[in-house]
């Protein structure tokens, strides 16, 4: 299961998670070489802040086709409050708006960590 909220990262579970996507590539690209496929290597990463920052970005992007952002479950039964689950906007007068929990924001956190917006993929709820 998923821990939620309450994961702790360590600065080791960074740089072990872009060592593993670099060893996926390899081994994929070694397979396509037998094969002659390419395989495709996508992730689905967090929309939150706090948790993009663990990701190392500008190394993970190269080694990745796509990169599902979860732009949902941004609120949900957990909260105080009632709130959007996958709001695309800020609002400020929103009482949760300095989380800066909405969808506009965690992809503009990619951009500006230099992933392509080729690679970028929006994720909605259903």
């Amino acid at each position: 299961g998923s821990c939620g909220n309450e994961c702790k990262f360590r600065a080791e579970d960074t740089e072990n998670y872009t060592a593993l996507l670099g060893e996926f590539r390899r081994q994929l690209d070694e397979a396509g070489a037998r094969t002659g496929k390419r395989y495709l290597l996508t992730v689905a990463t967090s929309a939150s802040p706090a948790k993009i920052a663990n990701l190392e970005l500008p190394k993970v992007h190269p080694v990745v086709d796509w990169i599902s952002v979860m732009t949902y479950d941004f609120h949900g039964s957990w909260g105080k409050l009632t709130n959007l689950q996958a709001p695309l906007f800020g609002d400020e007068n929103d009482p949760g708006y300095d989380s800066k929990l909405w969808a506009d924001h965690s992809i503009g956190l990619y951009l500006a960590a230099g992933v392509p917006s080729r690679k970028l993929m929006l994720g909605i709820p259903f």
